[in-house]
């Protein structure tokens, strides 16, 4: 009888225990979603709910005066391919994004590799390369239009001392994108270096010197420890390379507005250009969201072979 009462109490204790944990670990999830709660109110008012509000402008002939004005369901996803200007337009972006990757991908990897080697002076070429990334964006780009300026921009100034002959930079169909970029080459890859530098210095010491005393080369050094080390960091950021040169908007709209003869028009700035100089929101709509997709269908296809690897 003894027996069955103890059995009888420790199952109780047995059974109490369990509530307990299984209430402090439900108490523990409530908290943890209470603390991402405002997250999640900010995302949906000022992320998500602006792109379906933009899927639903895309199926309107939008009127700002009886928005959202007429039902017109894809007619506006057809017009797409009909348009021979957005064809321009998602050439140049796609030449952005091939001119971004040549000159703004691979060069702060590579000035992060140089930057780590330096042993004496170290802080101040780090925040000599960092500081330009924290200037005003649009100041500095403004600033860049006066010095390509083909009359009196510091560009062709410099190019007279040397001999050379002036360009239009520009206003020059061949250098345009060329020239646009640059400054972003400055602005945004300081934030670029930054992260390789710390993936860099993320990757254990130990490892070099081991392959010093194997007898190993620079050049083994870079490709067997270097490269792999850094190379879930470089994938993410060609997701975001692709991302960003995808969406280029500020630099040709301050510094060429889409000229000369729109070869500097991106994707978004013609989308742009036909919301509020053309007044038809619903297909500048359509075009961005036709844009988001892609964008979607890139970065799923990256992160899927991201994961295999």
């Amino acid at each position: 009888m003894i027996r069955i009462m103890r059995s009888k109490r420790k199952n109780k204790t047995v059974i109490t225990g369990r509530k307990v944990q299984h209430s402090l670990e439900l108490w523990n999830n409530v908290q943890g979603w209470l603390f991402l709660l405002p997250a999640l109110i900010a995302f949906a008012l000022f992320k998500y709910y602006p792109i379906f509000q933009g899927l639903f402008v895309s199926l309107f002939r939008f009127s700002v005066a009886k928005p959202p004005g007429e039902f017109i369901g894809l007619q506006n996803y057809i017009r797409l391919f009909k348009d021979a200007e957005l064809k321009t337009a998602i050439i140049n972006t796609l030449e952005f994004t091939g001119i971004s990757f040549i000159c703004g991908f691979w060069g702060p990897i590579l000035l992060a590799i140089l930057v780590n080697e330096v042993r004496h002076s170290s802080t101040f070429f780090r925040t000599a390369y960092f500081l330009p990334a924290i200037s005003p964006g649009i100041g500095m780009l403004v600033l860049w239009k006066y010095i390509w300026q083909p009359d009196y921009g510091l560009a062709n100034y410099i190019l007279s001392l040397l001999g050379l002959p002036a360009q239009l930079w520009l206003n020059d169909v061949k250098l345009v994108k060329w020239v646009i970029f640059f400054p972003g080459l400055i602005i945004w890859g300081g934030f670029n270096y930054l992260i390789y530098l710390a993936a860099v210095q993320d990757i254990p010491q130990e490892l070099f010197e081991s392959a010093s005393i194997d007898g190993a080369g620079i050049l083994q050094k870079l490709w067997h420890i270097l490269l792999p080390g850094i190379s879930p960091i470089v994938r993410i950021m060609v997701i975001l390379q692709i991302i960003g040169a995808m969406q280029i908007f500020d630099q040709p709209y301050i510094m060429t507005g889409g000229g000369p003869a729109g070869a500097s028009e991106t994707v978004t700035l013609y989308a742009f250009k036909t919301a509020y100089t053309g007044q038809e929101f619903g297909y500048a709509m359509s075009i961005l969201v036709c844009l988001f997709v892609v964008l979607i269908i890139l970065s799923y296809i990256q992160l899927r072979m991201q994961k295999e690897d």
